[in-house]
């Protein structure tokens, strides 16, 4: 048995190909037909099993070592940024905002030591929350104005194994983490999913069409891949 936990999904299709990917957090993926024996699909992953290895070895493990203090560096748009804490007097919720080189954290001073950090955690992620579908609506706009496409709505959410998705009503749905990666990469997803609004696959056609807008997206869609585990608040 390879010396690594993995995944067999069976496909329904009249297809003949076999592929594995290796994600940063689904693990390791293997696809293959329905008609396939087990024992097909066992030979297949030893014969790949040192390319899964070299694969796993390159993803940085996600630890969160974040603490919430006084200076600790948060990323915004690829660039790293001191907290400033300051506490205010009114019992109100806390409340982010970028001045003058720093994340601005305002808390309020009466909130026992062990919660700060809650707090400020929580109040964070609102803002890029809110950060987020504000830059985000401006970039899809941009592409779907290019592409002459419409969505139907766009949602910015708290997910870890995908950082966007286009559904069949035209919904686009993108990772919350994106607002910490530099613009080019959140421009790649974004352009990403705005192709799927013209072509609902991965065809060639549909790759075409991303680098017609993005030219580099390989390196971004590889930037994704081993930069992710910064991307944690």
């Amino acid at each position: 048995m390879p010396p690594f936990p993995y995944k067999i999904i069976r496909s329904k299709k009249l297809t003949t190909g076999t592929t594995i990917s290796v994600h940063p957090e689904k693990g390791v993926i293997v696809r293959a037909p329905f008609w396939m024996p087990s024992f097909a699909i066992q030979k297949f992953i030893d014969e790949k099993t040192g390319w899964i290895l070299r694969s796993l070895a390159k993803i940085k493990p996600t630890v969160s070592t974040k603490k919430y203090q006084e200076g600790e560096k948060h990323l915004y748009f690829g660039e790293e940024y001191p907290l400033k804490i300051k506490l205010i007097g009114q019992p109100v919720r806390t409340s982010v905002e970028m001045a003058e080189g720093l994340i601005l954290v305002s808390l309020y001073y009466g909130h026992i030591e062990e919660k700060r950090d809650i707090e400020i955690k929580d109040g964070l992620l609102r803002w890029y929350l809110e950060t987020g579908i504000s830059v985000i609506t401006e970039k899809v706009n941009l592409y779907t104005e290019k592409l002459g496409v419409n969505y139907s709505r766009i949602d910015i959410k708290k997910v870890s194994s995908i950082w966007g998705s286009c559904s069949p009503s035209n919904r686009l749905c993108f990772n919350r983490k994106l607002i910490m990666a530099p613009h080019e990469v959140v421009d790649y997803v974004v352009i990403h999913e705005v192709c799927h609004l013209v072509h609902r696959n991965h065809s060639s056609r549909f790759w075409g069409l991303v680098a017609k807008f993005d030219p580099r997206y390989k390196e971004h869609r590889r930037w994704l891949y081993r930069n992710h585990s910064l991307l944690s608040i």
